[in-house]
């Protein structure tokens, strides 16, 4: 099998380094007899939109170069939340890749692995998506509540202009929006 590993840090330093993780996926494939086609890598927050080592997957995924991803942890691979981690596992899964979590290998997902467990896998990710989408809301209500309660105002403060995008600005000499 033709294996790439996935590896991110949130900083270039502190903490884990990517060469500790690139060391324990390259461990974890060597230990199964696959053949490491391809490393991917990031050096910035998850929740950064600038990701190209998993853009990079991505866009690799089905031209037939590697069968499997390794990733060290599901918090390596994304970090804006579950619902981010299944949407690349989801589109992993549409182009016939595997994938297995040297951390958390209740994640993995190859051809071993059983309809239903597949099924009761992404059912309990969704879950845990709604889950974790429910507590930030949550937090974030009480902050703000903590926020009002103590007199702070919210919202814009009101000797700032509302920006609006060009495409949103009302044209001199109508009444749209009076």
């Amino acid at each position: 099998m033709k294996a790439a590993i996935y590896v991110r840090v949130s900083r270039p330093i502190g903490g884990e380094s990517l060469q500790d993780q690139l060391d324990n996926a390259q461990k974890y494939v060597g230990g199964k007899d696959w053949t490491l086609v391809r490393v991917f890598r990031d050096g910035s927050s998850g929740e950064s939109g600038d990701r190209p080592g998993i853009s990079d997957l991505q866009e690799e995924a089905g031209r037939g170069v590697f069968d499997i991803v390794v990733f060290t942890s599901l918090s390596r691979m994304a970090r804006g939340g579950v619902g981010s981690a299944l949407h690349i596992l989801r589109h992993l899964e549409r182009a016939g890749i595997e994938w297995h979590f040297v951390e958390q290998p209740v994640l993995n997902f190859d051809s071993t692995t059983l309809k239903h467990t597949k099924d009761v896998l992404r059912a309990i990710l969704v879950a845990v998506d709604e889950d974790y989408r429910r507590r930030i809301s949550e937090r974030t209500k009480a902050a703000l509540a903590r926020r009002k309660s103590l007199g702070i105002r919210l919202g814009r403060p009101p000797h700032l202009p509302l920006l609006r995008t060009p495409q949103q600005r009302v044209p001199p000499g109508t009444t749209e929006g009076r």
